[in-house]
């Protein structure tokens, strides 16, 4: 009878071969060894496959699946057998001390869903380093409405509680994993930031969010919208009505061109800012 490990380390690639090894040899040299190593090759036609193959490590398991990068994240997560599962990309760097720390944190805080940590960019935007945010972030759905400033590749994300409330990556097309952090903490699942950087995070111009910046900022919109209206929902102060409507008429004027999606969201974030921390009056989110 196989035990299950500590960790779940699950990774996606598609068409990788170009740093793949460097991203796979980073998770092997990991100073904590309890690990599974879930591989996902995402339909790839370069030597990705080859390249997962001729490793002989048996906590590598190639899992292969047709090209599509959010049905291949959840094919993944559906066959990682721990608990805790640590995100990585094919293209970056894990710190030997990542899984270490990461595993400390969630251990010693067992109601976090979510453990990330700060990431040290190389590559095209090399020398800018450590961006992120510190330590267990409390308000951290209404913090989300400024953006995505939790790192994919940091992730370490309880499976337990992402399985008792149906959560799984949904189609927001380059945005999916900004989509799943405004899930669980809009279901209340703690969250917390390693204010140090361990992992190094490849910046490239062929990156998806340089290729798609259009598609990728429209689906943050959206999720924005979505952060707005929920915050709107559950408000129980007297400006309430008055908000909601003034949020139904930027919507207006944003479809006439007067004021653009993003300048929308600035306004309403510094409206709720205004208004929950002074008057302390919004339910627990």
């Amino acid at each position: 009878m196989k035990t299950v490990p500590a960790i779940s380390v699950m990774m996606c690639a598609y068409n990788a071969e170009q740093y793949l090894r460097e991203a796979i040899e980073s998770v092997l040299q990991q100073t904590f060894k309890d690990f599974e190593f879930v591989i996902v090759d995402d339909g790839s036609t370069d030597n990705t496959v080859a390249i997962v193959q001729s490793y002989k490590d048996r906590r590598i398991r190639l899992v292969r699946g047709e090209h599509d990068y959010i049905r291949s994240l959840n094919l993944g997560m559906r066959n990682c057998r721990a608990d805790l599962v640590a995100r990585m990309d094919a293209d970056d760097k894990m710190m030997p001390q990542r899984l270490e720390r990461q595993l400390a944190v969630m251990q010693e805080s067992s109601d976090l869903a979510a453990c990330f940590s700060w990431a040290e960019k190389f590559g095209a935007a090399e020398g800018i380093h450590g961006f992120g945010v510190r330590e267990r972030v409390d308000n951290a759905f209404f913090w989300l409405l400024t953006g995505n400033y939790l790192t994919h590749p940091t992730a370490m994300l309880r499976k337990s509680f992402l399985k008792s409330h149906r959560l799984y990556y949904k189609r927001y097309p380059y945005a999916e994993d900004y989509k799943l952090w405004t899930d669980i903490t809009r279901l209340g699942g703690p969250i917390h930031v390693i204010p140090e950087p361990l992992i190094q995070y490849r910046v490239g111009y062929s990156q998806i969010s340089y290729r798609h910046n259009v598609e990728q900022n429209e689906t943050k919109l959206l999720i924005q919208q979505e952060i707005i209206e929920e915050l709107l929902h559950r408000m129980e102060h007297p400006s309430k009505k008055s908000l909601s409507r003034l949020y139904q008429q930027t919507l207006l004027l944003n479809q006439d061109g007067t004021i653009q999606g993003n300048e929308i969201v600035v306004l309403m974030f510094k409206l709720f800012q205004r208004t929950f921390f002074n008057y302390k009056d919004i339910r627990e989110f």
